[in-house]
């Protein structure tokens, strides 16, 4: 297993971050998600490899934008 970290713009309420939990969630090889609204990041849990660009377009569909974290601090 593996883990990326995601810095999402535009979350401003918990309704905000249940939307990108889903929207995370609901991509294949994702087992879990954690959000922290109050950082704008979210945490996710990768049962295989999978693109940077798949993680960013389920945010993009749910309304925020996303970017995924690279470098030694996730």
């Amino acid at each position: 297993m593996s883990n990326k970290t995601l810095i999402v713009d535009g979350m401003h309420c918990q309704k905000c971050q249940k939307k990108v939990e889903d929207a995370l969630s609901a991509v294949d090889g994702v087992t879990s998600v954690s959000v922290d609204l109050d950082k704008g990041k979210a945490k996710v849990e990768l049962a295989k490899d999978v693109n940077d660009e798949d993680l960013c377009m389920a945010v993009l569909d749910a309304g925020f934008k996303a970017k995924v974290k690279h470098g030694l601090f996730k």
